[in-house]
């Protein structure tokens, strides 16, 4: 796992870089989610670009991942 760290956001849909990637998970999270701020919990979160999503949208974030980097 640690081995991956430097180089994870650069697999598709892991740094969301690609902004048609970034707009699908944005608009798919919008839609799955309350709307209006929430405490949302990022099990998982990797480097967290999801997380960065979620809070975006106004919610109250926490991630964690196995890996500390």
């Amino acid at each position: 796992m640690e081995r991956a760290a430097e180089t994870f956001d650069d697999q598709p849909d892991h740094g969301l870089r690609d902004p048609r990637v970034l707009a699908a998970w944005t608009g798919l999270l919008n839609d799955w989610l309350p709307a209006g701020k929430s405490n949302v919990l990022d099990a998982g979160c990797g480097t967290g670009s999801l997380s960065l999503v979620l809070a975006g949208l106004g919610h109250q974030v926490s991630g964690i991942d196995i890996s500390p980097r």
